[in-house]
C-alpha cells in the first residue's frame, strides 16, 4: 500500500481519534467453552507471517502467498491513492454529507459521497481479506456507513466506517441492536498519516480480531492501531 496523499490527511488529522466499538454487547454468558490461551509466536513465525501478508496486499493472486493465505480476497487489487481525499469533511471535522441514522452516542452517514471511491475500494479489499481468514462471509461497499462520535460518546469525533453484507443487516445491527456479526474500521492519526484499524466480531462463535494496516501497508497482526509502535 502507498502512503495516504497529504490532502487527505490533513483533512482528517484534524479530528481526535480514539479506539472503540460498540459499547453494548450481548450476553454469553454459559452459551460457549472457554476459549483456549493462544501460544506465543516465535521470532521466526511472526517474520514468515509478516512476508507472507506484504506479499498479499502488495501483489495480491499474483503472488504464491496470496493464493494460499485468501485465495478470493487476494484478487483484489485496490487502488493505495486517488485524487479526491479519503473523506469529505466540514472544517470542524464532521462528515460533509447526508445524515440516515442517529443514536446517543453515534451519527451514521451514508459513505456515497463523503468517503472517496479509491479509499472504499481499498478498506472494503481489505476488510473482505480479513472476512476470508476469519472464515467470515464477504461485505459489499454498497452497504457502508460511516460513523461519527457525538458528544454523548465516549470517544466524541471518532470516525469510522462500519461494513455489512447487505441492506438488511444494517437495519438489524444498528436500528434494532441486534448485531451478532460486526465490521467496521476506525481511522488512527499517526504523526502525518492515518491507519486503518479494523475490528471483527462474530459472537455466535464467540470470536473477536484486532488487525492493523499503517499508512505503509504494513499489517500488525490481532492489534489495535492504537498500540502499534511505529518508527
Amino acid at each position: 500500500m502507498l502512503k495516504t496523499p497529504l490532502g487527505a490527511m490533513a483533512a482528517i488529522a484534524l479530528v481526535a481519534f480514539l479506539a472503540g466499538c460498540s459499547d453494548d454487547k450481548p450476553s454469553t454468558e454459559g452459551k460457549f467453552k472457554p476459549i483456549p490461551e493462544k501460544r506465543a509466536a516465535t521470532p521466526q513465525e511472526e517474520e514468515n507471517f509478516s512476508r507472507r501478508v506484504e506479499a498479499v496486499l502488495n501483489e495480491g493472486a499474483q503472488s504464491e502467498e496470496g493464493k494460499e493465505e485468501a485465495p478470493k480476497a487476494s484478487k483484489a487489487r485496490p487502488p493505495n491513492s486517488g485524487k479526491d481525499p479519503m473523506l469529505r469533511l466540514t472544517n470542524d471535522g464532521k462528515p460533509l454529507g447526508e445524515l440516515v441514522h442517529h443514536s446517543d452516542k453515534l451519527d451514521y452517514y451514508e459513505c456515497k459521497g463523503i468517503v472517496a471511491p479509491w479509499f472504499l475500494e481499498l478498506i472494503v479489499a481489505e476488510m473482505n481479506y480479513f472476512n476470508e481468514i476469519a472464515e467470515l462471509p464477504f461485505v459489499d461497499a454498497k452497504t457502508c456507513i460511516l460513523t461519527y462520535g457525538t458528544d454523548r460518546s465516549l470517544t466524541p469525533g471518532r470516525l469510522g466506517v462500519q461494513l455489512f453484507e447487505n441492506s438488511r443487516q444494517f437495519d438489524r445491527c444498528i436500528k434494532n441492536e441486534e448485531c451478532p456479526v460486526f465490521r467496521t474500521v476506525n481511522f488512527v492519526p499517526n504523526r502525518s498519516a492515518i491507519m486503518r484499524s479494523y475490528f471483527l466480531s462474530d459472537f455466535t462463535r464467540r470470536m473477536i480480531q484486532h488487525q492493523c494496516v499503517t499508512d505503509t501497508g504494513k499489517w500488525h497482526r490481532d492489534q489495535t492501531c492504537y498500540t502499534v509502535e511505529t518508527p
